[in-house]
């Protein structure tokens, strides 16, 4: 019993699984369980507010956000979803959906975050949300909460059915073949005959002045204040050294370990007098017999109650301190020497005799051995000391001189470094770091008045920057430009060709001509007649497909059509035949994988419709200022 109690609390392996349990917390958003005072809300959702730390939170899951051309989407899609969620469950909990405490409890059994050995230990689950400065009472309403929303959705997707027919229809659809003969006419094979005037190149040029323009572009002058540069420049002392090394001689040492056998007789918890009197004698008796001689194995293996470590000697294995779960045992058997025999020693278990068979000393290392670690240590402490007190004076100087940062790189004794030109999207060097290209773009600082504020970067570094020479957005000259316009205007001019044959081709289709005749008089490339699925469309564009299974079915005759491919040309196909599959005649496993598809796809459907309602008739309040 004790044995199990203890292994919970050592070993490698309970290491390495707490090391891990922050992943699904960093998913959570971990910091939202914080008491954060007035939060700030950056939406209201029917009087629910939505706080900024949530929102943040979310945003935090996605990387290199603000790097995204997409960004603003993005983060108008997360808070949608955030407003969503908060209607759903405030819906659901109005409807009377419920997470029972037996559920929660289940629930929360099999989360693998707090197993070990692939069971529950309640005392890691404790320890993990200690950990992580969580109370249990806020993980698990948290956890109600999205339970409650979850039941919505299950319910609102297990409620779609699918008929016999609906499959059946399914099945003529998704089997459905069409034989199909195409040629693609790539605008490439034009290019040769195009030409473009001078009027053109100019006309063109004039009417899209803005596609020619330069981006506006910076170079500043930085200074960066860095604790671990700081840290380079340090050379502590021995005195310091060995001061530091007495300050934490924990951490060079080895604690002192025992090796334990004890014999337990148990004791109820609800014992009365008469049964903790009698518990006691019988370790008064085992505890003389130990001290007069007889063999501690044996006695254990005859009289202890905790069967798994008295088939055992009674061997506890190497315990260090804090590591057995009876402060009265522990204090008991450290204050003995090695073969001694102690006990009777109550507690909540029942009554102790115990022996310490080995002992381990603390081990050291010396001076001399940790040094370099010491040295690290100490220039890093000496380093993070240093760079606060500078930092203060760095805000004050960059504050107080707003015409440059030469003058703080003086006074400061830090290096003046000078960027390359970069955009609004950014550049390389420090100008590869968003908030460096947002600092030196503040009007402010862009039209050269101050100073950029100090900007943080990576962890303890911090930046000051102005703009020391601007370079305004300018159209660029014909003469750069001219080549890029002569060869966009070709290939516009070499696709409206394609485009003016392939429609040729269609007149000429319908009059009894053949895709094989056409495609060797023009540039294109004919493909073999091929039958086509919506099923298995490998290969094949879905562009053609689409516009193929859109065409009518053929009367006698192929039925003919046109596909824009974009930069890739057009195609041109004759859709020859059109064979229906019979539902009787598919096997029951690909019916049943197209029925699942149907019901997880109007079940899906069910539940978007259910959240446009809600939205619909929220009351739903957004802060911009705030987001």
């Amino acid at each position: 019993m004790l044995t199990k109690i203890r292994e919970k609390t050592q070993g490698i392996i309970a290491t390495l699984i707490l090391s891990f349990l922050t992943i699904p917390f960093i998913l959570w958003g971990i910091s939202s369980y914080f008491d954060s005072g007035s939060a700030v809300a950056v939406a209201e959702v029917n009087g629910v507010e939505i706080d900024q730390q949530q929102y943040h939170n979310a945003l935090a899951q996605v990387p290199g956000l603000e790097q995204r051309p997409e960004s603003r989407a993005i983060k108008e899609m997360i808070l949608k979803n955030l407003i969503d969620q908060t209607l759903l469950v405030k819906e659901a909990e109005q409807r009377g959906y419920r997470l029972s405490d037996a559920r929660l409890a289940e629930t929360i059994r099999t989360l693998p975050y707090f197993h070990r050995d692939g069971k529950f230990e309640p005392e890691i689950y404790e320890a993990v949300l200690r950990q992580q400065g969580m109370r249990t009472s806020d993980f698990e309403a948290r956890l109600r909460r999205d339970s409650v929303a979850n039941q919505v959705q299950q319910g609102l997707s297990e409620s779609a059915f699918v008929t016999e027919g609906d499959v059946a229809s399914m099945v003529r659809l998704m089997r459905q073949e069409r034989q199909v003969t195409h040629a693609v006419i790539q605008p490439d094979g034009f290019l040769p005959k195009v030409a473009v005037s001078a009027a053109e190149i100019e006309e063109h040029y004039q009417s899209n002045q803005d596609a020619f323009r330069t981006p506006e572009a910076v170079r500043v002058e930085y200074v960066t204040l860095s604790a671990s540069e700081i840290a380079k420049q340090i050379q502590p002392t021995d005195t310091e050294l060995h001061q530091a090394y007495e300050t934490d001689v924990a951490r060079y040492a080895t604690p002192e370990k025992r090796r334990v056998s004890h014999i337990l007789i148990s004791v109820p918890a609800n014992a009365n007098d008469a049964i903790v009197k009698a518990a006691q004698a019988r370790a008064d008796d085992v505890a003389k017999q130990a001290r007069a001689g007889a063999n501690f194995a044996t006695l254990a293996t005859k009289y202890s109650d905790d069967k798994e470590t008295g088939a055992k000697g009674g061997d506890l294995g190497e315990v260090a301190r804090h590591m057995l779960p009876s402060a009265e045992l522990e204090t008991a058997v450290y204050g003995i020497k090695p073969k001694e025999i102690v006990g009777p020693i109550r507690s909540q278990f029942g009554f102790h005799v115990a022996t310490v068979t080995a002992l381990t000393p603390e081990q050291r290392r010396s001076f001399e051995s940790a040094k370099h670690d010491l040295t690290e240590q100490v220039r890093k402490q000496k380093a993070e000391e240093r760079f606060y007190e500078l930092s203060e004076r760095l805000r004050n100087l960059a504050y107080e001189h707003p015409d440059g940062v030469r003058s703080v790189a003086k006074e400061l004794d830090l290096p003046l470094q000078t960027s390359d030109w970069f955009t609004r999207t950014g550049g390389a060097g420090v100008a590869a770091q968003p908030r460096v290209v947002t600092a030196a773009f503040e009007s402010e600082v862009l039209s050269q008045v101050r100073n950029s504020d100090i900007i943080e970067l990576k962890g303890n570094e911090l930046l000051a920057l102005h703009v020391i020479a601007r370079r305004p957005s300018t159209v660029r000259p014909l003469t750069e430009v001219r080549a890029t316009i002569e060869r966009v205007l070709k290939e516009k001019h070499a696709r409206e060709q394609a485009q003016a044959a392939a429609a040729e081709w269609i007149k000429k289709l319908e009059q009894g001509g053949t895709l094989a005749e056409l495609a060797r008089t023009t540039h294109a490339t004919l493909q073999p007649s091929k039958t086509m699925t919506r099923e298995q469309a490998t290969g094949i564009d879905p562009r053609l497909l689409n516009a193929v299974f859109a065409a009518p079915r053929p009367q006698g005759k192929p039925v003919y059509g046109q596909v824009d491919l974009g930069s890739q040309g057009f195609v041109v196909y004759a859709l020859e035949a059109v064979r229906d599959i019979e539902p009787s005649k598919v096997d029951v496993a690909s019916k049943d994988k197209l029925r699942q598809q149907l019901l997880q796809r109007r079940g899906s459907d069910y539940y978007a419709s259910y959240r446009e309602g809600l939205r619909r008739d929220a009351d739903v309040k957004i802060h911009a200022n705030q987001l």
